[in-house]
């Protein structure tokens, strides 16, 4: 071998062998590297558990000024599904649905009142309106009637969802008036023809001199109609023309209420069908359900096969000529006061199905605020690991500032978060670890 040989030899040994001590350099700090990433992966995994799923200690924290010894962002939240289909084959538009929302059978102060939000399955807040509410103690429910306006095509099924906590620093939603528009029913807002004495008249005279509007004794809306006579008597409402716009298929719906009960034989509801003259007639005797100075909710299908009397050929949809409600007296001479509130039409009602209570763990948007008020070295302290940390959950964020040159493991996943306002949604958490 020569000189030129070994030269070439040596040059070709020397950048060998460099290429090979670069590749394992580099391995082996990649290796490194990975390894640090994998840890604060696990680090961060265990952080995310600590700040968004524990409640921290003591749980109730955000009751204090003072620095918990952990800090913990979750909090109870419940929820209640309601499924709402549609059975008629007909579309509805702004449709008043009704709920009774059982959310705190045993009273153990699970849902304060102003937490309770609903939203449809595009996390579509819903404005509500409830009735008939009781409550445990204050402001914490036991069951409520919930309304709130649905749209939905024939036939179709949509799904609702009721969130609400025992969080008592949520700030009241102050819904507004729900609207009661809608053309399935007649009249469109279910009270119109109460509100007014227009079209009214005693059932014996068939004068509109005695009856009245009472703004006190009512169910909805400003008024009932009402009528104080010697019975047998009764109010009848007779338009000018027919109504129109229902058919065998609807309900009527309306309310009743007579002060004194004692000695009444029957309390009769009566629909005629006809366009002018009346073809028809459907009649109720409701007596066994009525109790002194007491409203009845009477709900009955126009469907002639189920009226306890039927006369004639009975067709809605032919028009309804009159609707008569009027009482007989077995002791003549007894003065009463009867009152009819909410008369109107309606489609067949929605069918509502709620399903059982649901508890999950849910970020508390109370505790993430008072959270920004603790030092990030103190909040820091209360994990006891040497690790510097950021979290984000929506828009919010907290923690230190991440050095992206440095190694930072994140872990990420969805989360169902109650902010202050009592807002609720499904967002992102993240957690990101370094040193």
């Amino acid at each position: 071998m020569n000189y030129i040989d070994f030269a070439i030899a040596s040059s070709i040994f020397i950048i060998f062998f460099g290429v090979a001590l670069m590749f394992s350099t580099n391995y082996f700090s990649n290796l490194s590297s990975l390894t640090k990433t994998s840890e604060f992966r696990s680090v961060s995994e265990n952080f995310f558990k600590i700040f968004f799923e524990s409640k921290g200690t003591p749980e109730n924290w955000d009751d204090y000024s003072n620095t918990p010894v952990k800090i913990g962002l979750a909090e109870e939240l419940y929820l209640v599904s309601v499924l709402v289909r549609e059975t008629n084959g007909s579309s509805r538009t702004d449709e008043p649905v009704t709920a009774q929302i059982i959310f705190d059978e045993n009273c153990q102060n699970k849902s304060w009142n102003n937490t309770v939000r609903i939203y449809d399955e595009n996390w579509n807040q819903m404005n509500l309106e409830t009735s008939n509410t009781t409550f445990c103690n204050s402001q914490y429910l036991n069951q409520s009637n919930i309304t709130w306006n649905v749209n939905i095509s024939a036939n179709q099924i949509k799904k609702y969802y009721f969130y609400y906590s025992p969080d008592n620093g949520i700030t009241n939603p102050n819904y507004a008036a729900l609207t009661y528009n809608t053309s399935s029913w007649v009249p469109s807002d279910r009270d119109a023809w109460t509100e007014t004495t227009a079209n009214w008249r005693e059932y014996t005279s068939l004068s509109s001199e005695n009856i009245t509007n009472d703004t006190t004794y009512k169910i909805r809306g400003n008024s009932s109609v009402n009528i104080t006579g010697i019975f047998a008597d009764g109010l009848e409402y007779w338009p000018s023309s027919s109504i129109t716009g229902v058919s065998n298929g609807w309900y009527i719906d309306t309310w009743l209420y007579i002060d004194d009960v004692t000695y009444l034989s029957a309390v009769y509801i009566l629909l005629a069908s006809g366009s002018t003259s009346i073809t028809g007639s459907l009649q109720e005797n409701i007596s066994g359900n009525m109790t002194s100075s007491t409203w009845y909710h009477f709900v009955k299908k126009l469907d002639p096969n189920i009226w306890e009397t039927k006369i004639g050929s009975f067709n809605a949809s032919k028009g309804i000529r009159t609707i008569q409600f009027y009482a007989q007296d077995s002791t003549s001479g007894l003065t009463r006061t009867f009152k009819i509130d909410g008369l109107h039409f309606k489609k067949e009602p929605l069918e509502v199905k709620t399903f059982p209570e649901e508890k999950i763990t849910a970020v508390s948007g109370t505790k993430l605020d008072i959270l920004k008020n603790i030092s990030y070295d103190d909040a820091r302290k209360t994990v006891g690991e040497n690790y510097k940390f950021s979290l984000d959950i929506g828009n919010e964020t907290y923690g230190g500032n991440i050095n992206m040159s440095t190694n930072v493991g994140c872990s990420e996943y969805p989360k169902i978060v109650e902010y202050k306002n009592g807002t609720v949604s499904k967002t992102l958490a993240k957690m990101c670890v370094w040193k």
